[in-house]
């Protein structure tokens, strides 16, 4: 029978590294850039020492991290991390759980807070799948859908969204081809959205 404390030190390293790999696939530390010294991650974390090694151990095992030694340690990517998605939501806890969930499922996530921020990102790289909150602040997700479709006719856009009878949805129809996922929603629903875009091909012109 496992120990209550054997299972609360794995629970420790398993968020720990789980926090460390978000940080690394949303581009918070970029690959090849050094982490932090390893005592000052286990500060920042709220581990002991011991238990911050085991999570960079996981995350050296998947690709994540790599540790050279009297040099440090540096953020990675595995190869089968290729697919990136581009999350656009005025609200930062949505932009969080996001974040994690999909970086649990191997992809590289980049977030957005704005309209005007998502055309900015859209402009620098070609992302494989596009999360568009609806009703936003400033510039809409239906205004910001139509801009991004100017940029990349071929862009993989979902928009989420809890009125989906409204004004703006009836305005984004008008633009073009989307998938929609119904707010709220749940890991398994994002889930189920990105291993479709992982299987779906992509359109002619656009490369992964």
């Amino acid at each position: 029978m496992v120990s209550q404390n054997h299972s609360r030190a794995v629970y420790r390293y398993v968020r720990v590294a789980d926090a460390i790999r978000s940080q690394i696939v949303s581009g918070h530390y970029q690959p090849g850039q050094q982490l932090p010294p390893q005592h000052e991650l286990a500060r920042e974390h709220g581990v002991a020492f011991t238990t911050l090694k085991k999570a960079l151990d996981v995350l050296t095992e998947e690709g994540y991290v790599d540790r050279r030694v009297g040099e440090g340690t540096f953020a990675s990517l595995p190869r089968e991390a290729r697919q990136s998605a581009l999350v656009v939501d005025d609200e930062q806890t949505t932009r969080a759980f996001m974040s994690r969930a999909i970086a649990r499922h191997g992809w590289r996530c980049v977030v957005a807070s704005s309209g005007s921020e998502a055309l900015a990102r859209v402009a620098e790289e070609q992302f494989d799948l596009i999360f568009l909150d609806l009703s936003m602040p400033g510039m809409s997700g239906a205004e910001t859908f139509s801009r991004i479709r100017r940029t990349d006719p071929g862009a993989n856009v979902v928009i989420s969204t809890a009125y989906p009878d409204s004004e703006l949805m009836a305005e984004a129809l008008r633009v073009g081809r989307f998938s929609l996922l119904p707010k709220p929603f749940g890991p398994d629903q994002l889930g189920l959205t990105l291993d479709a875009a992982a299987t779906r091909p992509q359109p002619a012109g656009r490369e992964r």
